[in-house]
């Protein structure tokens, strides 16, 4: 408010006095007026009453329907009204600067998303070429092993056992192809999570925004 002890004091002399009614009071009655709209123009340029009010003090003031006890009660009361208008705008501000902290982690973890992501479907990759060398070997393994039965049935199963070993092979790296599937669409899973509750955060703070609007109209 910055009205600071004197405001406060001039408040209480007034106060003192209005409540002291004597034979004097109707020849002072002229002198406490002045001193109530000396108090009202404090007031009005502290910003404490707005400009309708101001002048409706003055009118209650020149016609002696305004005490002391009334105007320190309009000043404490305007000063309790700031102090919660205050407090609610720190809880607003703490909820917005909560709701962009949550934006910029989800933000945070769809850039970790999405570079596992990458590296996923990178070793996916590398599994599916591997796997197509592993079956143009096999299908050559059992070429010669069959062309090699007639001439030298060592040699056909020394490639027929060779043919077993590629087909393992080929076995363990389609796991591992299915287990990384089932990686990535796990990430793309979480990852649509996380645009839904961004798109929902970004709602909310439009509505918000709006409704700040419409206070001010």
């Amino acid at each position: 408010m910055g009205c600071g002890g004197g405001l406060n004091d001039l408040f209480r002399a007034y106060g003192n006095r209005d409540n002291n009614r004597n034979t004097g009071y109707n020849d002072r009655r002229q002198d406490d007026t002045q001193e109530k709209i000396s108090l009202i123009k404090r007031l009005y340029a502290e910003g404490s009453i707005d400009r309708d009010r101001y002048y409706s003090l003055k009118d209650r003031a020149y016609n002696g329907n305004l005490s002391f006890e009334q105007l320190m009660n309009i000043k404490e009361s305007t000063h309790d009204n700031r102090d919660n208008s205050s407090q609610d705008n720190e809880t607003t501000e703490d909820k917005s600067n909560n709701k962009n902290n949550s934006v910029n982690k989800y933000k945070e973890k769809l850039k970790e998303l999405k570079s596992s992501k990458e590296k996923v479907e990178s070793i996916r990759l590398k599994i599916q070429e591997r796997l197509n060398e592993l079956l143009q070997e096999k299908e050559k393994s059992e070429e010669v092993a069959e062309s090699m039965i007639s001439s030298s049935e060592e040699t056909a199963r020394e490639y027929i056992e060779k043919k077993l070993d590629i087909e393992e092979n080929i076995q363990v790296l389609k796991k591992r192809e299915k287990e990384l599937e089932k990686q990535i669409d796990e990430i793309d899973k979480t990852m649509k999570i996380i645009d839904t509750k961004m798109l929902d955060y970004e709602a909310v703070k439009l509505q918000e925004e709006l409704e700040n609007i419409k206070k001010d109209i």
